[in-house]
């Protein structure tokens, strides 16, 4: 609870992150590998092989941008500031272990901002009760420029929730049906941002959900991309998120995790 509490007070957080607690969502995503470091020790190894493989399309020197960089738990950082002439890490909230990190690499920066580049327009929306902006249409950061690397860190799925959660709370009058469509949107439109920006793309998220019982049973079974259209991955992996009773006292929660590397003209 003590780091719960120093993080919540020494990580800044701009008002496009309060509107929709990005900063409680890192604070809460770092308490929870405290308590599940160990469960999570196979799906950090496979994300950390997945970038580092990637990273054979990828000539030496240039750029790289992590979209979602978060605490840094799956990032190889030492690789790739090892890598490229810069690094960019670009989140919502920077919180405290990522900032000490990052200072250890003179070629390491930081960049605040909102990877949808949509976020500003839905809180208007949300304010004026106007429609929900076509994610479609947004311009997410970087627009215009190339890097040689960009990932896409366990991010595309993540994208709707904060966003939907902020309609239902405070647009009820919008329906799911909508909301859905926002949520759908967000996510191939983070697709076609990552694949415009880098020369090497590379993407890996949660595809989907899976509660199973103590005797390895399926109970549930959700979808995690919205039904997004996504092309097929190049790699997939489980990760045991959540065992019980960490989310549910009696059903383990397992992510399917995807992977997807885009080379030069691919």
């Amino acid at each position: 609870m003590l780091i719960e509490m120093l993080e919540y007070r020494l990580t800044p957080d701009g008002p496009l992150s309060q509107d929709y607690d990005y900063l409680a969502q890192a604070v809460s995503l770092g308490a929870r590998y405290r308590r599940q470091r160990k469960a999570w020790a196979p799906h950090v190894d496979q994300c950390r092989r997945f970038v580092l493989d990637a990273l054979d399309h990828v000539p030496a020197g240039g750029r790289a941008l992590v979209a979602g960089s978060g605490r840094l738990i799956e990032i190889p950082l030492a690789a790739l500031a090892e890598r490229f002439g810069e690094v960019i890490l670009l989140d919502m909230a920077q919180p405290m272990i990522t900032r000490r990190l990052a200072r250890r690499y003179s070629n390491v920066r930081l960049a605040t901002g909102d990877a949808t580049g949509v976020l500003a327009a839905l809180s208007a929306a949300l304010n004026t009760r106007g429609p929900p902006p076509d994610p479609s249409h947004a311009t997410p950061p970087f627009a215009g420029e190339r890097f040689d690397f960009v990932l896409s860190a366990n991010l595309a799925s993540q994208l709707p929730l904060l966003p939907d959660e902020a309609l239902e709370r405070r647009r009820p009058d919008v329906s799911d049906a909508v909301r859905r469509a926002f949520g759908r949107a967000l996510i191939e439109r983070h697709f076609k941002w990552i694949r415009e920006i880098g020369a090497t793309a590379a993407i890996y998220s949660d595809i989907e959900s899976r509660w199973t019982d103590a005797k390895g049973r399926e109970v549930e079974r959700d979808d995690t991309t919205w039904g997004a259209e996504l092309p097929p991955p190049h790699r997939v992996w489980e990760w045991l998120i959540a065992p019980a009773p960490e989310a549910e006292k009696l059903y383990d929660q397992r992510h399917k995790v995807a992977g997807w590397v885009f080379p030069p003209g691919g």
